[in-house]
């Protein structure tokens, strides 16, 4: 019984598609491949008692009389029996007449009973199986099968991201010719065809080749010809050419990839070089002269190479408006000399001027081009940036807004962002001692000699000395501070504040002083026994003997980087080095907090004076709409402070919360360098984390990971 289905959609049983398509082919005048089965038992001869029953395999290969009743009629013949295989089972084909004579003959014996036989009476003519097709690769041209399937690497390294990518492999081609013959083929034949028990023709035809052609391949009826110019390889059952023409991931350069060879290489045509460009998709760019000489001097068939062809149009952005300077504006490191001295007069700290001089001109902002890959693809770009320029100290500007600057004094130029000075120069021939007394400037200050115990110099500008700074001594500049021989003593405190530039510090050693920069410190020997503060990064060079690359004792603190030889000793206790941010954002920082406290202190004041819980904007509009006139002003006033509160303490929390960002990202980016012997007992420090080394560690790079402070080998 069948089951009813309980899909929504009717299904149809394989009889009933059987019986569907027979009615199909019935009404458009085909016929089945097969013919029908016949009924198994059927009659046949003078007598309805006479019959037989065959048995036919599927593939009608041969046909098995199972049963013969001759049903009293002893006349019958075995062409009443062939005649009976023909109309009642269709069998034209491969009657045995000899094995039916035996069967009726046994039959006939008894011709009343049912004789029971399972002999062949028909068997099938097999066809005689044709040959294999094959491809026959040109051997006078140096191609077998397992040199083009070697070359087959190239194919792959063509398309790796990276020229030393390509090379890597290692691979090995064969380079062909457009119209080269690459091989014959030999295609398969059908052999002799046979016939089943029905008289429908079998035929065993041989496999075909195993190759057939792939890109860039024509096949003429019997060879396969290259059709441009490149590497032939195997592609699963396809023949295939790769252009010789690598191209970069972003599009803008292509190259042509000489590999080594197997074979030797056909004299490349530039106009070979067209067509591989144009089948690898470039369109724009193509470098003639690098081609034609690439084809007036070919390479030796063992050479590897890559030979630009090509190339994009890469776009230019526009510049931004700036200041032509005609002098250096550029603060340079000062020579460190072997000894670990600042040869100041390199550091390009003085750049002196005359009255009206000009100092600049402004070049207005262009606009960028387009740019174009070698897909024919339009590459975007920016235009450059307006910007006015401004004069600073001594300087005049010529136009509005300015074009040209001049000086307006004799003195020292300036470039601070975007503002031009020009300071006047006070130099000192000696030192400063009690003949000079305290020296407060506005201008640049040059020392010559050496800052003398005691006494002061203050500069609007920038601070260059040749010798040293000894105890007791108070340094403040604006701009930068270079001391040649070094700054030493109890007391002494070295600043540059970096208004007017980056407020760098170079010197020799620092000893038992305060030094605080905005900017980079550059020592050229050792730190010793100091406080020490950089807004950048802090380096101590290996000069001056033993010491050299030191820093014992103190604390030394830098907003991104430290590096040194040594760090600690043996004998000296209480050094810390560590990475702080920027001091200029702890000072925001805390002015933040401070703004903070304050509307958290006031806000609940203000709620509880109107009678509420927290701001609602609509409750407030309410309540002001509802007040009496008597009242309504100064109900405005504690609204609008309520509001005013509300928004400083949200600036408040988004501009703290930036430099919380900013300053994690710091302390991610931050590095300690040793480069020699970090000794046990110094004391690393992150942001807030600290961490006390127990052990010596040599050529160790300390930053702040996921489990806090760690170290590397350098």
């Amino acid at each position: 019984m069948a089951r009813r289905s309980t899909e929504k959609t009717k299904s149809r049983s394989p009889r009933d598609a059987s019986s569907l398509d027979e009615r199909y082919r019935e009404e458009t005048g085909e016929k089945s491949e097969s013919p029908p089965r016949p009924p198994e038992r059927q009659t046949f001869g003078n007598t309805p008692e006479t019959w037989m029953v065959v048995s036919v395999d599927e593939s009608g290969r041969q046909a098995v009389l199972k049963k013969l009743a001759p049903g009293g009629d002893s006349t019958l013949r075995v062409e009443d029996l062939a005649t009976a295989l023909r109309t009642g089972y269709l069998i034209e084909h491969g009657i045995d007449a000899d094995s039916i004579a035996q069967i009726l003959a046994r039959a006939l014996a008894a011709p009343d009973s049912v004789l029971t036989c399972n002999q062949v009476v028909a068997r099938a003519t097999p066809p005689v199986a044709g040959k294999d097709g094959r491809i026959e690769f040109a051997s006078d041209q140096g191609l077998d099968e397992e040199a083009v399937k070697t070359s087959s690497q190239t194919h792959i390294a063509l398309k790796e991201s990276t020229l030393e990518e390509v090379f890597a492999s290692n691979a090995r081609g064969v380079l062909v010719a457009p119209g080269q013959h690459l091989a014959r083929i030999y295609p398969e034949t059908q052999g002799e065809a046979g016939s089943d028990i029905y008289g429908n023709e079998l035929l065993k035809p041989g496999a075909p080749p195993p190759l057939v052609a792939g890109p860039h391949i024509a096949q003429t009826h019997d060879a396969l010809v290259a059709e441009t110019y490149g590497y032939i390889g195997i592609a699963g059952n396809k023949l295939t050419i790769a252009p010789p023409i690598w191209i970069s991931s972003d599009a803008m350069r292509a190259a042509y990839i000489r590999f080594e060879l197997l074979t030797p290489a056909p004299a490349p045509k530039t106009e070979w070089f067209a067509e591989a460009l144009e089948k690898s998709g470039v369109v724009y760019g193509a470098d003639d002269e690098a081609i034609a000489k690439l084809c007036r001097t070919p390479l030796a068939s063992e050479r590897r190479k890559a030979l630009t062809i090509a190339r994009g149009q890469k776009a230019i952005a526009g510049e931004n408006a700036h200041v032509e300077y005609t002098f250096d504006p550029e603060k340079r490191a000062g020579k460190i000399m072997p000894d670990g001295s600042i040869d100041f007069r390199e550091r390009n700290i003085v750049i002196g001027v005359a009255a009206d001089q000009l100092l600049g001109e402004v070049k207005a902002a262009t606009k960028g081009q387009m740019g174009k890959n070698l897909f024919g693809e339009e590459q975007a770009t920016t235009d450059g940036s307006d910007h006015v320029f401004k004069a600073g100290e001594n300087v005049r500007a010529e136009g509005d807004p300015p074009r040209a600057f001049y000086a307006q004094t004799e003195g020292n130029a300036h470039v601070a962002g975007d503002t031009v000075h020009v300071k006047p120069v006070f130099v000192v021939s000696g030192d400063v001692n009690y003949e000079t007394g305290n020296i407060d400037t506005p201008m640049d200050v040059q020392i010559n000699g050496s800052v003398r115990s005691g006494f002061a110099v203050k500069a609007g500008g920038s601070i260059a000395i040749g010798g040293t700074v000894e105890a007791n001594v108070t340094l403040t500049a604006h701009g930068d501070v270079v001391v040649s021989q070094g700054i030493i003593g109890e007391d002494t405190t070295v600043t540059a504040r970096g208004i007017l530039s980056l407020g760098n510090i170079q010197t020799k050693f620092i000893q038992n002083a305060s030094v605080l920069s905005k900017g980079d410190i550059e020592v050229g020997s050792y730190i010793f026994n100091s406080q020490v503060r950089s807004g950048g990064v802090i380096t101590v060079h290996s000069g001056g003997g033993k010491r050299g690359g030191s820093i014992v004792g103190g604390e030394v603190f830098a907003a991104s980087a430290i590096k040194a030889r040594l760090c600690g000793s043996p004998s000296t206790a209480g050094t810390t080095v560590g990475i702080s941010p920027d001091p200029a954002l702890g000072i925001k920082l805390a002015k933040l907090e401070k703004v903070l406290i304050f509307c958290d202190s006031t806000m609940p004041r203000l709620l509880r004076t109107l009678g509420l819980q927290t701001v609602d904007a609509q409750r407030l509009k309410d309540m002001l709409r509802r007040a009496p006139k008597a009242r309504k002003r100064t109900l405005a006033e504690i609204i609008q402070k309520l509001y005013d509160v509300s928004e400083a303490r949200d600036k408040a929390l988004a501009e703290k919360k930036s430099i919380e960002e900013q300053n994690e990202s710091i302390l991610a980016e931050a590095t300690i360098e040793i480069e020699g012997t970090l000794f046990s007992g110094v004391t690393i420090q992150m942001g807030q984390e600290q961490w006390v080394a127990e052990d010596q560690f040599k050529r160790t790079c300390f930053y702040r990971g996921e489990e806090g402070i760690e170290n590397r080998p350098l």
